[in-house]
């Protein structure tokens, strides 16, 4: 039989403290607010203190919802990326569906561009084999994120090549 180890519960700490150790968190990345949220509460915050401290930063814009969902969008993009995973990662990191939304028509993507470029870098200029090998490739890109119209687009190009 092996002894359970006590948990390690962590040291309540002040207000000033949670505020410095926050104030170091931002100082280096962004973090949406659920990711905060959670990190504050490892840390001993409670509801309330969490609340205040993420208002506190909110209205210095030391955190700032449309910024951080910027970013994870342009990184997911960036990577190859379509709208349907990227909305759903944003809907993992607690960004809302409205700030999506938002997002979308701000950045005014090609979705066909990027899918495009998505499937060029994975299958360069190498041909078709056969029926099997297409849906594998049409597999790849719903993977992705593309939607069937998206993907449809691509190989209508490729076709004409």
């Amino acid at each position: 039989m092996t002894e359970s180890q006590p948990s390690q519960e962590p040291k309540p700490q002040t207000e000033q403290e949670l505020r410095q150790w926050l104030l170091g968190l931002l100082s280096r990345r962004e973090y949406g607010a659920l990711e905060l949220k959670q990190k504050l509460k490892q840390k001993g915050a409670d509801a309330e203190q969490i609340t205040e401290l993420l208002d506190w930063a909110q209205q210095r814009d030391y955190q700032n919802e449309l910024r951080y969902a910027r970013m994870q969008v342009n990184a997911k993009l960036h990577k190859g990326y379509g709208w349907f995973y990227i909305s759903q990662f944003c809907a993992q990191q607690g960004i809302k569906k409205e700030l999506q939304q938002q997002l979308l028509e701000e950045l005014d993507i090609d979705w066909f561009e990027v899918a495009t470029i998505a499937y060029r870098k994975k299958y360069a200029d190498k041909p078709i084999a056969d029926y099997q090998d297409k849906l594998k490739r049409m597999r790849y890109l719903q993977s992705r994120g593309f939607g069937s119209d998206t993907i449809q687009l691509v190989f209508a190009e490729l076709k004409e090549e």
